[in-house]
């Protein structure tokens, strides 16, 4: 019976067992031999330095390693290999990645990684590098990035860095990134039909401050790059002041051809004048006359000031139509409005008390979201952007200054106003200055350039009331009061009368849309203005546009153009 029971006994089957950990325990004893120099049959010579390796991890890790030790080169023989103009700390990093399978990319090192990746062909931490660079592109970096995709050859990374620089050009304006660039590459920008800038003049303005920072080499290109300028697009006071009067444009015969080519379109008919030059093609770009501005209405209160609001809808230009969109977080009037890099920012204002608050409008999810809190309550203030960056200025009761950078999602404090009696302010950028206009006992007006740190006190003034905006076009400063509108050419240094308002109202809002000011709601005694009017800079003129009931006192504004 016993032999029986052991003839049942069904056989073994074979079992495979894995150590899940057993890959990193071997990279870990593999590298703690690299660190103590056990067994290390090779070593990289960069910048000075000697690293001590394995030539199977490296064989194994990169085709180029693996390549050169196939090779019967004299590195093999002496194993050692010595890099010229390579990063010792990319390389070292990219020696811990070989035992490890671990990178650490920050912004210092990521283009140095990838660059030395791409020559060590390791594939996956290129990507890696190529997808960080893409996350966190920037107007600082763009060009770089830019250059680094076409030195490597890296399609997918240059095509999505040209299309940032395409859809930021207008911001990218007054940085060296643009100014450096070598022609063929500023050329290939700006002959781009989705290149993307509020009017046709920035593109001049490009290419004009491209070529005189290096003239003498760089004025040979100057016909070309008229050639890819839509001069008959640009605006008719622009060409006429700044253009014609361009020493560089007139001495040269091609360049005065497309100018009075330019001119002579702005004297004739509309429809004669169609397709008769790729010149006079608009881009895509670029939104002219009133087309696909969206002006964001902000908070405010209503005209018997029992009731703050929290809701905002955006007045499309082109239509003429108002938009419903979800309520702020808080409450708040005389708040303050900015839009940067296509994103909506509101900050301050009152809400039974002064604000520190402040909030940015999501437009991928529709809400809104709070940012960092200002340093400071304020409301009545002014808000301006400068390379990117967010600047408040003042306010009632308050002289400090702030910047806010969108990055980093920090606030951090500028030079106050030198002005102790601080009341109803505005402020605006123009040509690298934040010009602020500060009203109250006494009024003042100043400039400040970011870049030096000091406010200016200017010699001269407007009229000031007791409700006004400050906006800027081109050279000149418009301050639009419920009483009088005045402007300052900033070359002049001398505030000029211009044609009024048709409506007197209090507490309204003005924005800049292409070549034309807009004033939108504001209150007639107790009761709202629901007008809106439009100042087209170009022939000095103030129209009315059809009332769409629109209410809208002590809110804030802002403008984005483009889709929404």
């Amino acid at each position: 019976m016993a032999a029986k029971y052991i003839d049942e006994i069904k056989p073994i089957t074979e079992e495979k067992y894995k150590n899940s950990d057993y890959g990193n325990t071997f990279l870990d004893a593999l590298n703690k031999m690299r660190i103590n120099k056990k067994r290390c049959d090779f070593s990289l010579e960069v910048q000075d330095e000697v690293i001590h390796v394995h030539k199977v991890a490296l064989e194994i890790a990169s085709p180029y390693f693996a390549a050169l030790f196939e090779s019967d080169m004299q590195e093999t023989r002496e194993e050692v290999v010595r890099f010229v103009d390579v990063d010792s700390i990319a390389v070292k990093a990219l020696v811990e990645y070989m035992y490890s399978g671990t990178i650490t990319l920050t912004e210092d090192n990521v283009e140095v990684l990838f660059s030395t990746s791409d020559l060590f062909e390791i594939d996956w931490v290129k990507d890696q590098c190529e997808e960080f660079l893409n996350r966190n592109m920037n107007s600082k970096n763009c060009f770089r990035i830019w250059e680094l995709a076409d030195l490597h050859t890296v399609k997918e990374l240059y095509d999505c860095t040209y299309k940032y620089i395409l859809d930021h050009f207008y911001d990218l304006l007054d940085g060296e990134g643009l100014l450096l660039l070598p022609f063929d590459k500023f050329q290939e920008l700006i002959k781009d039909d989705k290149l993307s800038v509020k009017c046709e003049d920035d593109v001049y303005k490009a290419a004009i401050n491209w070529l005189k920072h290096d003239v003498e080499e760089r004025k040979v290109h100057l016909p070309e790059l008229m050639n890819h300028i839509r001069l008959p697009l640009i605006s008719t006071q622009f060409l006429r002041s700044h253009v014609a009067t361009e020493r560089l444009i007139t001495k040269d015969e091609k360049c005065n051809q497309l100018l009075m080519e330019a001119l002579f379109y702005k004297l004739t008919p509309a429809d004669e004048g169609k397709g008769l030059s790729d010149r006079f093609r608009s881009r895509k770009g670029i939104v002219y006359n009133n087309a696909m501005f969206h002006v964001f209405l902000v908070g405010g209160r209503s005209p018997d000031n029992c009731n703050t609001y929290d809701n905002c809808k955006i007045y499309d230009i082109s239509r003429n139509k108002l938009i419903e969109i979800s309520n702020m977080i808080e409450e708040r009037y005389f708040n303050s409005a900015i839009a940067l890099n296509g994103v909506i920012y509101t900050m301050g204002g009152i809400s039974f008390r002064a604000l520190k608050t402040a909030e940015f409008y999501d437009r991928v999810n529709r809400r809104w979201n709070y940012i960092a809190p200002m340093s400071n309550r304020r409301h009545s203030f002014g808000i301006c952007s400068y390379n990117d960056f967010v600047y408040v200025v003042g306010g009632y009761e308050t002289s400090t200054v702030e910047c806010y950078n969108p990055a980093t999602n920090k606030w951090c404090s500028c030079p106050n106003i030198p002005n102790e009696h601080s009341s109803y302010t505005r402020a605006t950028l123009l040509e690298n200055s934040i010009y602020s206009l500060v009203g109250g006992y006494e009024s003042s007006c100043f400039r400040i350039d970011p870049r030096e740190g000091q406010w200016f006190k200017l010699d001269v003034m407007p009229d000031i009331s007791d409700s006004y905006e400050l906006v800027s076009y081109d050279r000149t400063l418009f301050y639009i009061g419920n009483e009088s509108c005045k402007r300052l050419d900033i070359r002049m240094n001398i505030w000029e009368s211009m044609h009024f308002m048709h409506t007197y109202r209090n507490n309204f809002s003005a924005v800049i849309a292409a070549d034309n000011i807009y004033v939108l709601g504001g209150k007639r005694l107790l009761s709202s203005d629901k007008s809106i009017e439009r100042y087209n800079i170009t022939n000095n003129k103030w129209s009315a546009i059809d009332s769409i009931g629109l209410e809208h006192d002590c809110g804030a504004a802002a403008v984005i153009n483009g889709n929404f």
